[in-house]
């Protein structure tokens, strides 16, 4: 399959994500080809290989625990879709939120609830 080529030739480019709910659990890097040589095409199927973004990082100010904390950091900005059809009509197509993730900008995971990012608040200029 020409996805698993392009993640063995270049894992460095790609981050492979685990189709579950909650999130977390992304192999990065050079455990890329440690995973997809280890499962069968079948269980290939259970994953999402995508273009790893690299965002520039930037200083902020963060509150963690009740702590202010100076770090590199990076932000994910997530736009929630509504899609509704019942096969033949589109019922419903439309933005339904966004989420702003801000993490280290060291750190992969993303998670808020696993304590890798924080709930943040864009600028809109």
């Amino acid at each position: 399959m020409q996805a698993t080529r392009m993640a063995l030739h270049e894992p460095h480019k790609y981050v492979v994500k685990p189709q579950r709910e909650g999130g977390g659990y992304n192999v990065y890097g050079d455990d890329i080809p440690k995973l997809l040589t280890s499962v069968s095409e079948e269980e290939r199927k259970g994953y999402i290989l995508m273009d790893l973004i690299r965002a520039p990082p930037f200083n902020s100010v963060l509150v963690r625990n009740g702590e202010v904390v100076v770090a590199s950091v990076v932000s994910e900005l997530g736009i929630y879709g509504i899609f509704v059809s019942d096969g033949k009509n589109v019922v419903v197509n439309k933005q339904g939120g966004h989420l702003l993730r801000t993490k280290a900008a060291d750190v992969s995971e993303g998670g808020v609830a696993a304590g890798f990012a924080v709930i943040d608040s864009p600028l809109l200029i």
